[in-house]
């Protein structure tokens, strides 16, 4: 975390100072969404939460800009939104994770968006990038949160297992649409919606099969085994042994959202929002009378 936060700033800095002529810094307010193993729908209204952050934005013309971005979210999902007929319920697994997120991205304005009299005040754009993540699944048992990665739920890195831990870093892919508006030569308001795309089906803690619970629990420990397996809890009459068995689906990798409202002043000279204003007219002084 301390090498993420330190290259945020880095590249929140430079994106400031790569020119004096039409530069944009802000900040990001809104709400985050997830879609993975533990969502019964694309996005599940229960799994709404806070997402705030920070931008820089570099505009090269009216129509392209590039920015860079710091973004924070809650992310969740549970079971017990699956319906009791359909879904997996009776699974019983759920998770919280902040998501802290680095990204950079090409936006493209539709209209040519300009900060002067002649020009578009408003536009929708568009826009994709790359992005970092750290996430850290998390998991509520007996009134205690517990960290879902070093338990080792589905037997990463037990004895005779080939699989080994997740990264909880990961790559994803952001895009989407916006709006803004420009207030006047100082001010931009926007709205935002951005979908991402990771690298990886382990945000929520849930990928692939059962491990061996007894080796878990003589492993790791025996709340690592009741965060892996947590159907008892649901059907006191589940299955004792579940080992193999699918515990999700790794075919599908996680997805997350951010959505909301962003707001940016314009710094330096901002190419031409200044030179594009009307200029008083001059005037003219009245030739001096002498007697």
């Amino acid at each position: 975390m301390k090498h993420i936060f330190t290259l945020g700033i880095f590249l929140f800095f430079i994106s400031i100072n790569l020119s004096s002529q039409y530069t944009e810094v802000g900040l990001f307010a809104g709400v985050s969404n997830y879609h993975g193993d533990l969502t019964p729908k694309n996005l599940e209204v229960s799994s709404y939460a806070p997402a705030f952050g920070a931008f820089g934005r570099y505009n090269f013309n009216g129509h392209f800009a590039g920015k860079v971005h710091f973004y924070k979210g809650l992310l969740k999902g549970s079971d017990y939104n699956a319906q009791i007929t359909k879904g997996e319920r009776e699974r019983n697994l759920s998770f919280e994770s902040d998501v802290y997120e680095l990204g950079a991205q090409f936006e493209y304005n539709f209209l040519n968006f300009k900060v002067s009299i002649k020009d578009h005040i408003t536009t929708p754009y568009i826009f994709a990038g790359v992005s970092g993540i750290y996430f850290n699944p998390q998991a509520e048992i007996n009134g205690l949160w517990y960290d879902l990665q070093p338990l080792s739920t589905e037997g990463q890195g037990l004895e005779g297992s080939s699989a080994q831990p997740y990264s909880r870093v990961a790559l994803a892919i952001p895009w989407g649409l916006g709006v803004k508006f420009n207030i006047n030569h100082l001010t931009n308001i926007g709205l935002e919606f951005g979908i991402r795309k990771t690298f990886t089906d382990y945000l929520d803690d849930v990928s692939t099969t059962y491990p061996d619970l007894d080796l878990l629990a003589n492993e790791i420990g025996d709340v690592a085994a009741a965060l892996s397996y947590r159907m008892p809890e649901y059907d006191p009459d589940a299955p004792f042994d579940p080992q193999g068995t699918s515990r999700g689906n790794s075919s599908d990798k996680d997805w997350y959202f951010f959505g909301g409202f962003t707001i940016s002043v314009n710094i330096g000279k901002a190419n031409g929002f200044k030179q594009n204003q009307k200029k008083p007219t001059s005037r003219k002084r009245a030739p001096k009378m002498t007697f």
